[in-house]
């Protein structure tokens, strides 16, 4: 027995719900480092994509009602006991932008994203200044731009991928991910664009008679800039050498360089134009820590370790949801849920393509380069957020920062589980039923710590 409804239609009808729901009851500026976002894509759909230094803080003058705005919110992202409600958020929409009264505005690590990591959010600012100077609405039209973009390209890898479609239905769907679409992050860009990747890297795969030609090429490398260039994650094309050699065809090397080279050109130009506007935060010195990395491998390795040892199981929460400022968790058994449903979709596959024939070599593919992805991650913030010589376990790194590269690890567990039974209606049922719950536990969640008074 199957459902009329493909995955991606499925994946349509939870993200325009949830995501609607999160624009709308998440309060303004309550998602992480939102008030620097918003600041950033103002400062870009007025076109100032460079940025300058002022008195220690990288940014660009944007008008003083978007200062306002941030401090009218800005006692809820202090204090969790201070609550809204539909009047605050009607005030809150009666600041307007005055571009007459302008003011410095510090926008910290995000002017160093690339203009492409605030596009759909830049361009729903621009559309929503022909209609109003209400910061709350730019901010609203922002995040309904980004979510639009996220839904369908989130659409587009199902469709795609011969494979699996329900784990990456099951991925888009986790709340941290949708949060991230429904705000104004540049995570919001990265994790669709990175399945979309992943769903190309499978259709190549696992697709008879398919292989990889001029245009072929062009995908991939338009996706690795983008991905190279969206926060830096240019790694995250090597997941290419998983497609094997012979679907290459003819000039496999030249084929290969031309997918990688633009991005990785792409991502070492921009790293060159944004250096002049980096500032280090903890008192963090790049080169030094560069140093003592080069000096002290091991050491260095223990450090990796720890991390891992102490920050697993706070991952694990933060990948599932864990939302707002870190702050609004959902019920235990919902993460529990929410797991068992991932694994389930990973290991029961709807496909029927014979994963079979994935040797040991791909499997084995996948875990090192996600283990080479986790750990640029933790280096990049190691250099960059912590103090010389720190050897104690990297506690900067959120959950938020593994979804792009977690999908492929559940693929390898789906990969060495090819012995078990096709997929089953009742297995589409479970999902639907862990989802409105996990999703009914979101609305609860986030309605206790912003808006219930007791």
């Amino acid at each position: 027995m199957k459902l009329a409804l493909k995955p991606e239609k499925i994946f349509l009808l939870f993200a325009i719900f949830l995501g609607l729901l999160l624009v709308f009851l998440m309060p303004p500026l309550m998602g992480a480092d939102e008030q620097y976002h918003l600041s950033r894509i103002y400062s870009l759909s007025e076109g100032k994509v460079a940025s300058s230094i002022n008195q220690g803080m990288t940014g660009n003058f944007v008008p003083t009602a978007v200062h306002s705005f941030v401090e009218f919110w800005y006692p809820m992202i202090k204090d969790t006991h201070i609550k809204t409600d539909c009047a605050q958020i009607v005030r809150s929409s009666k600041i307007f932008t005055d571009k007459d009264n302008l003011q410095f505005s510090n926008q910290k690590y995000q002017t160093l994203y690339h203009p492409l990591a605030y596009l759909p959010q830049t361009m729903g600012m621009i559309f929503a200044k022909f209609f109003t100077k209400s910061v709350y609405w730019l901010l609203i039209s922002s995040k309904l731009f980004l979510l639009a973009f996220y839904i369908a390209v989130g659409y587009c890898a199902i469709k795609i991928t011969p494979v699996f479609k329900w784990l990456f239905l099951t991925f888009l769907l986790i709340p941290t991910a949708m949060s991230l679409g429904a705000s104004v992050s540049a995570d919001g860009v990265l994790i669709p664009i990175a399945f979309l990747y992943f769903a190309y890297i499978f259709k190549y795969t696992f697709e008879e008679n398919l292989y990889v030609d001029k245009k072929a090429v062009f995908i991939f490398s338009l996706l690795v800039i983008m991905l190279a260039l969206v926060k830096q994650s240019f790694l995250i094309s090597l997941f290419l050498f998983f497609i094997p050699k012979k679907k290459f065809g003819r000039f496999y090397f030249y084929k290969i360089l031309a997918i990688i080279f633009p991005g990785a050109l792409c991502a070492f130009l921009w790293s060159i134009v944004c250096q002049r506007w980096f500032i280090p935060l903890n008192q963090s010195s790049p080169v030094l820590q560069a140093h003592f990395i080069f000096q002290h491998p091991f050491i260095y390795l223990i450090t990796l370790l720890k991390t891992i040892k102490f920050c697993f199981v706070m991952w694990l929460y933060m990948v599932i949801g864990v939302l707002g400022w870190n702050n609004v968790f959902l019920f235990p058994v919902t993460y529990i849920l929410y797991f068992c449903m991932i694994i389930m979709n990973s290991v029961y596959d709807d496909s029927s393509i014979d994963k079979a024939v994935v040797t040991c070599w791909q499997k084995l593919l996948l875990f090192v380069i996600f283990i080479i992805n986790f750990v640029f991650i933790a280096t990049e913030l190691y250099l960059s957020w912590t103090p010389p010589y720190f050897t104690e376990f990297i506690s900067f790194i959120q959950g938020r920062y593994l979804i792009p590269i977690l999908l492929p690890v559940f693929v390898l567990i789906g990969l060495l589980f090819t012995s078990c039974r096709k997929r089953t209606a009742i297995f589409n049922y479970v999902s639907y039923i862990f989802l409105f719950i996990t999703y009914l536990n979101v609305f609860v969640s986030i309605f206790i710590l912003y808006y219930l008074k007791f």
